[in-house]
């Protein structure tokens, strides 16, 4: 039953991608400045999200980086809805996952209109 979560999930986890997409293009200078962002930035996300190995294995200040992983949220909400919620912890990686939307809704909306604006 809590398959039905994994959509809610996703979608939440794409709407703070999004706001984040809509900032990277108003940030960078040029098309070829996305590779910077890609290789130095997401790439590093998703092998510290937990999706490949255990966060566990990794060093203690690579864990605690991993806590502010978006990516991080997103699979543990997607495991946890798979094989038992666990209420309480989920309610943190939703907190997590929506305080993400929300930053970057805010740069993008900022950085957008001084763009487009100004």
């Amino acid at each position: 039953p809590g398959m039905v979560l994994v959509p809610l999930i996703g979608v939440l986890t794409g709407l703070g991608f999004a706001f984040f997409g809509i900032w990277t293009a108003a940030v960078v200078p040029s098309i070829d400045s996305f590779n910077y962002i890609i290789s130095g930035l997401l790439t590093p996300l998703f092998l510290v999200a937990g999706t490949f190995f255990p966060i566990d294995q990794l060093p203690e200040w690579a864990q605690t980086l991993a806590l502010l992983n978006p990516l991080y949220h997103c699979v543990q909400l997607v495991r946890h809805a798979v094989f038992g919620l666990d209420p309480l912890a989920d309610l943190g990686h939703v907190a997590g996952l929506a305080a993400f939307a929300a930053l970057m809704g805010a740069l993008a909306v900022r950085q957008m209109r001084a763009k487009l604006i100004d």
